[in-house]
């Protein structure tokens, strides 16, 4: 019996807590909702100096003529174009 007024005891105090903290937060957020405090914050804004490039050639990907020279195209004269309709 008194096993059983002792765990009624915590239940209903631990739900008086849930509830509390339930009402802090909803106060917090009706705070921040109608009381919030604007900031200006100015940032000065550093002149942006450009860097000199790693990569000097600008020539990094070779050129479509390049690409079509060093494929090999004789596994085509074979390819049956009726598979693909």
């Amino acid at each position: 019996m008194l096993l059983k007024k002792i765990v009624g005891t915590i239940i209903i105090l631990l739900n008086i807590a849930g509830l509390g903290f339930l009402l802090y937060m909803a106060g917090l957020m009706l705070k921040e909702k109608f009381f919030h405090k604007k900031q200006i914050i100015v940032v000065q804004k550093s002149p942006v100096r450009k860097k000199n490039p790693k990569i000097l050639n600008d020539n990094i990907i070779p050129d479509e003529d390049d690409l079509l020279k060093d494929m090999d195209l004789s596994d085509l004269d074979n390819l049956d174009l009726d598979d693909f309709e």
